[in-house]
C-alpha cells in the first residue's frame, strides 16, 4: 500500500510537471513566432539599407573622382579637414519578448555648404556636392550597422528560443511521458495482483465456510 500511495503521488507530480512543461513550450513557441516575425521584418530592412549603402557610396565615389579631376588635391584635403565634425548618436533600447533590441537615432547629416567650416572663397560646386554625398553615405552606413546589429540580436534570440523549445518538446516531454507510462503500468500490475489476491481470498473463505457447514 505504501508503494502504491507513493507511486500515485509521483504520478500526480508527473502530470503537474507535464502540464507546466507544455505551458512553457507553448509560451516559448509564441515567443519564437514573434521573434521570427521581427526577424523577417528586420531582414527586409537590412536588404534595403545595404542597397542604400551601395547607392550612396557609389554616388560619393563617382563624385569624388569628378572633384579630383576638377579641384587640386590640396584644396580637397583642406575642405575635408574643415568639414570634420562629431556625429551625435542617441542610443535607446526596446524589449521584444524580453530581448533587448538597441536602437540608434541621429540627426540629418547632410549640411549646408556654409556649415562645413570652409574658409570663404570660390570653389567648385562639385566639392560641396561630393561632401553632401559622403554625408549621405555616412548616414546610410550608420543605419546599416544598426540594422545588422538588430538582425544579429534577433537571430541569436530566435536560435536560443528554438533550442529551448526543442529541448522541452523532444527531450523533457518524452521523458515525462515515459516515466508516467512506467508508473501507470506498475499501478495497473499492482491493481491486477490485488484483485487476484482478493478473489483467491474470497474463494478460500467460501471453501472453508462450505466445509464448516458440512
Amino acid at each position: 500500500m505504501a508503494l502504491r500511495k507513493k507511486s500515485r503521488i509521483e504520478l500526480l507530480n508527473l502530470k503537474r510537471q507535464t502540464e507546466l512543461v507544455k505551458q512553457g513550450a507553448h509560451i516559448l513557441t509564441a515567443k519564437r513566432d514573434a521573434l521570427m516575425k521581427e526577424f523577417h521584418g528586420m531582414a527586409r530592412k537590412v536588404l534595403l539599407t545595404r542597397q542604400k549603402m551601395a547607392d550612396t557610396l557609389g554616388l560619393a565615389g563617382k563624385s569624388l573622382l569628378l572633384a579630383r579631376a576638377i579641384e587640386p588635391h590640396r584644396g580637397l584635403v583642406t575642405a575635408a579637414l574643415a568639414a570634420q565634425t562629431e556625429i551625435p548618436l542617441t542610443v535607446s533600447a526596446r524589449s521584444v519578448w524580453g530581448v533587448k533590441i538597441p536602437s540608434v537615432s541621429f540627426p540629418l547629416l547632410r549640411r549646408h555648404h556654409f556649415d562645413r567650416g570652409s574658409a570663404p572663397g570660390y570653389r567648385s560646386p562639385v566639392v560641396d556636392e561630393t561632401a553632401g554625398h559622403f554625408e549621405d553615405a555616412i548616414g546610410a552606413l550608420i543605419e546599416g550597422a544598426v540594422a545588422e546589429n538588430h538582425l544579429a540580436n534577433i537571430g541569436g534570440a530566435v536560435k536560443a528560443t528554438s533550442r529551448r523549445v526543442n529541448a522541452l518538446e523532444l527531450r523533457v516531454l518524452p521523458e515525462l511521458a515515459r516515466e508516467t507510462a512506467i508508473i501507470r503500468f506498475d499501478l495497473e500490475e499492482q491493481a491486477r495482483e490485488e484483485t487476484f489476491r482478493m478473489k483467491r481470498f474470497k474463494h478460500l473463505r467460501e471453501r472453508r465456510a462450505g466445509k464448516t457447514v458440512r
